[in-house]
């Protein structure tokens, strides 16, 4: 969220300068309500610049990730150190399914150890 809003707030505060800059000497009530939308976007950008807003995962990874349909289910519990996030608890589930000792090696194809001649 820090990015986007940083951006946002690069851009309204670019376009509140433009505005500002282009203003005739006797504004009209048009250009001033323009120029203060435009200032309160800036300023809700600039507010949530320092806001820690998780999403509904509470995930830093994937804050505005898909929430594990799993999570806070009696029945089928899900590990201890599992979360909310969906895309964490898949790359878990997927680690656990696999242990890095049991992972079959790769063979070599039987033809790359001969020369292309030429």
């Amino acid at each position: 969220m820090g990015y986007a809003s940083l951006d946002e707030l690069r851009t309204a505060l670019t376009t509140a300068s433009d505005l500002a800059s282009s203003l005739p000497s006797a504004p009209t009530r048009g250009d001033a309500d323009q120029l203060v939308d435009v200032l309160r976007r800036a300023l809700t950008a600039a507010s949530s610049l320092g806001a820690q807003t998780p999403g509904p995962t509470g995930c830093p990874l994937h804050p505005n990730g898909a929430v594990d349909p799993l999570y806070g289910d009696p029945e089928d519990p899900l590990p201890p150190g599992y979360g909310r996030c969906l895309l964490c608890n898949d790359r878990r589930r997927r680690a656990d399914a696999h242990p890095p000792h049991a992972r079959p090696r790769p063979r070599p194809h039987p033809h790359w150890h001969r020369r292309l001649s030429a």
